[in-house]
């Protein structure tokens, strides 16, 4: 269920807000209603949380060894170092112990991977010339010899006399111009580097050494201070949370002021609070069209699992939608199952999800987590023991063991399957229709819905009649349509002033509904190409015709491939559909519209 709110205006005098706020976070049920969300103080806090979550993400791409793109900003002394300070800097860190100490040493890993490119970039420059070096140039024009680089096309006439070349490459002559007189036109001037090439080299290779030992050492450290840094980000989420519940707290000359929301529930523990800490309070029940007013989710027990998938996936009821989740929880396992539709798939990711559970079993927060999954797992394994699939084995094939197992055939047939999946959409709809009517109850707008739970049967049956071949459409599926189509116009033409854009709306709404129904049928379609994709690669790995020794070597790459790929799709797919199924065919019919914000009340940091 959405745990009922009320809308709170504490009242505290101005020199006891410190004390206030402490005493509201001791508390902790009280969701503050955050209209400043800008200020000095509250981007000051907002850095904090970004330093800290860069910190962990440092440690990420150190154990990938991955790509460091983390440039100091203009206020860090990294940014103004030298190359030999960053030598010696470099050299000196030491392992990183906090958020500070990591992101300084990403920031110095970035300078020494842009200085290595650079140098890089430099040496191609000079690479035609050989062994460059400015002091011996310097010295040859200070002794009265003029030497100029040059760079010109291989057809330029060069004199006889004066000029030394180095190279010639695509097209191009590379040399050396020991005349007096200036480059005649056509040719490059090459500017001398300011260090010599062979410095360069050695600066390249030592910015790429130390570059790759600090990434090194940040890996190492990986394990150990991930958990440290979890914390200083937690602490400074807490920070910035309570600076903007400061930032919150309004000034009236003597009298400071702030407006939240809790839990109905919890009025009375307020209210004692404020009776013992002196302060004037405000409890009203919130106005149901406030888009602010956050949502508590407290599904029933058995099913508490599904607001980890409502996290994952970002979405909430809004508070006056209805908690959606028992019908979410049951469906989403039902397409889970139909999407993947093997039980040999679910049979591996239950064994992962059970390796996890043991790997994460003193971890509290992960059960929930596991637990859904546990359930996915499940309910895919039965699906693909009644359809008796098992990585796309054909039947025949099958050990005794797997054959034995009783199946339905019904199952096997392509317009069964698609008429359950109708069916199963038709349901699906129906439910939220039927919740609506129950909602509306004793309003004329009941009937809209119970008009509308007609529209979704009879276009169950007419795609039904147009689809699946042995499925007799009946004749008053039609006259159930239009009786239908009246008895949602009734509610309408009650209020005309209000509905009338839907009166006109209607005809194309019915079109959408039997689009809603046929949308159902991608669990068939999905379930389909996945079990055909898995026959494929067992027929292409049985196919081979190689010696032994490579043909078992290649049986076993083609299926660990094929598979895993299909098991990726597979999963892709459940984002996509199963998701879609349930977000928005089934939420339009409900009307939630997924735009709850959670509650989340201001209370003590978490140990």
């Amino acid at each position: 269920m959405i745990i009922p709110m009320k809308q709170l205006t504490l009242l505290c005098t101005a020199n006891s807000r410190d004390k206030a706020l402490d005493a509201l976070r001791e508390l902790g049920c009280v969701h503050v209603k955050l209209d400043v969300r800008d200020g000095e103080q509250i981007r000051r806090s907002a850095m904090v949380v970004a330093v800290a979550e860069q910190a962990l993400r440092i440690l990420d791409v150190a154990v990938k060894n991955g790509t460091f793109a983390f440039r100091p900003d203009a206020n860090s002394p990294v940014s103004a170092y030298s190359f030999s300070e960053l030598e010696v800097v470099a050299g000196q860190l030491v392992a990183p112990v906090d958020t500070e100490t990591v992101n300084t040493t990403a920031e110095i890993i970035t300078r020494l991977r842009e200085e290595a490119l650079a140098y890089a970039l430099l040496l191609r420059r000079y690479e035609a010339f050989g062994d460059v070096n400015p002091e011996t140039i310097t010295a040859l024009t200070t002794a009265g010899i003029q030497t100029t680089l040059f760079k010109a096309s291989v057809s330029a006439e060069l004199p006889t006399e004066g000029v030394f070349t180095f190279a010639v490459d695509a097209g191009f002559v590379y040399g050396a111009w020991l005349r007096s007189e200036p480059l005649p036109e056509g040719f490059e001037l090459i500017s001398l580097p300011e260090i010599s090439t062979a410095e360069m080299r050695r600066r390249q290779n030592s910015a790429e050494m130390l570059a790759t030992m600090l990434v090194a050492r940040l890996a190492s450290v990986a394990d150990s201070l991930r958990q440290p840094l979890m914390v200083a980000l937690q602490v400074a989420l807490d920070n910035k949370t309570a600076t903007e519940v400061a930032a919150n707290l309004h000034d009236a000359t003597e009298i400071a002021w702030l407006q939240g929301y809790l839990p109905a529930r919890n009025v009375v523990d307020v209210l004692a609070k404020t009776t013992a800490e002196g302060w004037g309070v405000v409890v009203k029940d919130v106005d149901p069209d406030d888009p602010n007013v956050p949502v508590l989710l407290e599904p029933p027990k058995g099913f508490r699992s599904i607001g980890t998938l409502f996290k994952g996936l970002g979405i909430l009821p809004g508070y006056t939608e209805g908690d959606c989740s028992v019908p979410f929880y049951l469906f989403f396992s039902l397409f889970f199952a139909m999407l993947v539709g093997d039980a040999g798939y679910g049979a591996v990711m239950l064994t992962g999800v059970l390796t996890a559970g043991w790997k994460l079993r003193k971890r509290e927060t992960a059960r929930p987590l596991l637990l859904i999954l546990t359930v996915f797992c499940l309910s895919t394994i039965l699906w693909g023991v009644l359809s008796g699939t098992y990585f796309g084995i054909a039947k025949d094939a099958l050990p005794k063991c797997l054959s034995a197992i009783p199946t339905v055939d019904w199952l096997g047939s392509n317009d069964n399957i698609m008429f359950l999946c109708f069916f199963i959409g038709a349901c699906h709809i129906s439910l939220a229709r039927l919740w609506n009517a129950v909602l509306l109850a004793p309003s004329i707008k009941m009937l809209g819905e119970i008009g509308w739970l007609g529209v979704t049967w009879s276009m169950f049956m007419i795609v039904c009649g147009i689809v699946v071949s042995w499925f007799a459409q009946p004749d008053w599926a039609w006259w159930l349509l239009g009786g239908s189509a009246g008895v949602i116009l009734i509610p309408l033409i009650a209020d005309i002033k209000n509905e009338g854009i839907n009166i006109g709306m209607l005809p194309l709404n019915i079109i959408s509904a039997m689009g809603d129904i046929i949308s159902y049928v991608r669990l068939f379609a999905v379930g389909l190409a996945s079990v055909k994709v898995a026959e494929n690669f067992n027929s292409m790995a049985l196919s081979l015709d190689l010696p032994l020794a490579l043909r078992i070597i290649a049986v076993c790459a083609i299926l660990l491939v094929g598979h895993g790929l299909n098991l990726a799709m597979g999963a892709l797919s459940i984002l996509v559909h199963a998701v879609r199924l349930n977000t928005l065919e089934f939420s339009n019919a409900k009307g939630i519209t997924w735009s709850g914000q959670p509650y989340n009340p201001f209370k003590q940091p978490q140990q």
